[in-house]
């Protein structure tokens, strides 16, 4: 059978995801950068030691001020324009903000980039669309598990890479590397996907778009409730993660609690990585809806594991765990609501795939904060009652035959 090749692309989805995966890395390297370095970069651009917490939160939060309320436009601007204008948009955008980073003479100057950012969000959504229309159905969780897989994978070894450069030629270099990185990746991408449009563009315009966006989520049934089933997701991960560290510290009685506490954040991380692409393999063979149901209830049980591990080491193996079952929800979440939408609007739908991370960032660091308080542990069975509660919402679209019976691979011709 002929390669497949996506509608609106002459770029094979092979191609399309490793190109893609690459791009992700770039991105979640430059931005793990800053998670990792940013208090120490805070110092060293003057900021007092007791102003440094207040300005690490301003400067997280800093990116959603124009990042949420610009999310929905860059998918419908995707749809009416040009998808890869959309995505390469993105990394010329964090060539920027890294640059800038790198520039930065002034906590002043550190904002301005950080909020800028918000302006360079939207690309994964629209990357997914392509993917969507490109690869062929029964390959296409694995498709898109190979970009989450990059986005994993810099998020796990960027603060790990960073760490060892940053030793060696200082923090704003670093950034400078970032933003070469970037820049490297939007030429990839310019060079690598050959866009075409497949039918004629879309008359309507952008306000016409949006004002039609909530009626294409309407019309496919099953994709707000998958939303509603990945931020039910999302929010376990959010409340459980930043409170890792202080339950290794609670467990751990040796002398290096920073190592102790790395290898448990880069256990799941790795694991996470290597298992997403095996998720999305197993999901287009044995059934999407399926294996996101027994991969989720696995998770919840992982984090019970957590929240009862008597030694660190025990909760290093049950937070690989969680990592490797966790990992199965973004693609194969991804891949169903990519198959219940419409192609002319994919992007635009696909790209709202951000507001549940936002919310559940936001949401499951107060939810999680509060249950902390009471006992650590507590956060991490709160996490895992978010998950039960996605695998109950999941079993519910099974039972209401929303979702289509799980799909089985196509006979090789």
């Amino acid at each position: 059978m002929a390669e497949r090749t996506a509608s609106g692309s002459r770029t094979s989805w092979r191609t399309l995801a490793v190109v893609f995966a690459i791009t992700s890395v770039a991105e979640t390297l430059g931005f793990g950068h800053f998670a990792a370095f940013g208090p120490l970069y805070l110092a060293q651009l003057g900021v007092a030691p007791e102003d440094v917490p207040r300005w690490t939160g301003i400067l997280a939060a800093s990116s959603f001020v124009l990042g949420l309320p610009l999310a929905p436009l860059w998918g419908v601007w995707a749809d009416k324009y040009s998808r890869k204008l959309i995505i390469v948009r993105s990394a010329v955008g964090e060539a920027v903000v890294f640059g800038l980073a790198a520039l930065s003479q002034n906590v002043w100057h550190l904002l301005l980039a950080r909020m800028l950012s918000g302006l360079i969000l939207g690309n994964t959504g629209v990357m997914f669309a392509v993917l969507s229309a490109a690869a062929p159905r029964e390959r296409l969780a694995f498709a898109i598990a190979t970009v989450q897989t990059g986005s994993t994978l810099g998020i796990t070894l960027g603060p790990l890479i960073g760490g060892v450069l940053v030793g060696r030629i200082g923090i704003a270099p670093l950034f400078a590397l970032d933003s070469a990185l970037a820049l490297g990746t939007a030429t990839l991408l310019m060079v690598v996907f050959r866009e075409e449009r497949g039918g004629p563009r879309e008359s309507r315009s952008v306000v016409q778009l949006l004002r039609a966006l909530p009626g294409a989520l309407l019309a496919s049934p099953p994709v707000l409730p998958l939303f509603g089933v990945q931020l039910l997701v999302l929010l376990g991960m959010q409340m459980s993660a930043p409170f890792v560290p202080l339950l290794v510290g609670q467990l751990y009685d040796g002398d290096d609690l920073p190592l102790a506490i790395g290898l448990v954040l880069t256990g799941a991380g790795l694991t996470s990585a290597v298992f997403t692409v095996v998720w999305g393999r197993i999901g287009d063979r044995l059934g999407r809806l399926r294996v996101l149901q027994v991969t989720i209830i696995c998770s919840a049980l992982a984090l019970v594991g957590q929240a009862l591990a008597p030694t660190w080491i025990l909760l290093l193996v049950a937070r690989a765990a969680h990592g490797a079952f966790q990992a199965a929800a973004p693609p194969l979440i991804v891949a169903l609501v990519a198959t219940h939408t419409p192609e002319a609007v994919r992007a635009s739908v696909l790209n709202l795939a951000a507001f549940p991370l936002y919310f559940a960032a936001i949401g499951g660091g107060a939810v999680g904060g509060a249950l902390a308080m009471v006992s650590i542990r507590a956060a991490f069975l709160g996490a895992a009652a978010a998950a039960l509660l996605a695998d109950a919402t999941l079993a519910w679209l099974r039972v209401s035959g929303r979702l289509e019976a799980p799909s089985r691979p196509r006979a090789k011709r």
